[in-house]
């Protein structure tokens, strides 16, 4: 995911694709919009509880949310994605408008 290696067009998809969700997931939410504090972005390996199997270690049960802010990874640009849904929410509120013409 760093922004320094070749683009692929399975990152690219997976990114635009994210986005598509994101952004109909929002539109048709209703009134709310429930954002996971960038859980999204917060497990670039994978995520393994302490257990017997990996000796009860905590080195993969963790959520890195520096990642949304790293400027050297594509995660900020789904995060900046997030940032204009909210502007845009902000400036047009589809969300709070009412049915009544």
């Amino acid at each position: 995911m760093s922004v320094f290696a070749e683009r692929t067009n399975i990152v690219d998809r997976g990114l635009a694709l994210h986005k598509m969700i994101r952004l109909l997931t929002y539109a048709l939410g209703g009134e709310g919009w429930l954002n996971f504090e960038g859980n999204e972005f917060g497990h670039p390996e994978w995520l393994d509880f302490p257990r017997e199997g990996n000796n009860q270690s905590y080195k993969y049960a963790r959520r890195l949310f520096y990642l949304a802010e790293d400027q050297s990874l594509r995660y900020r640009y789904l995060n900046a994605w997030d940032r204009a849904m909210n502007d845009l929410e902000n400036e047009y509120k589809w969300l709070t408008c009412s049915n009544t013409v």
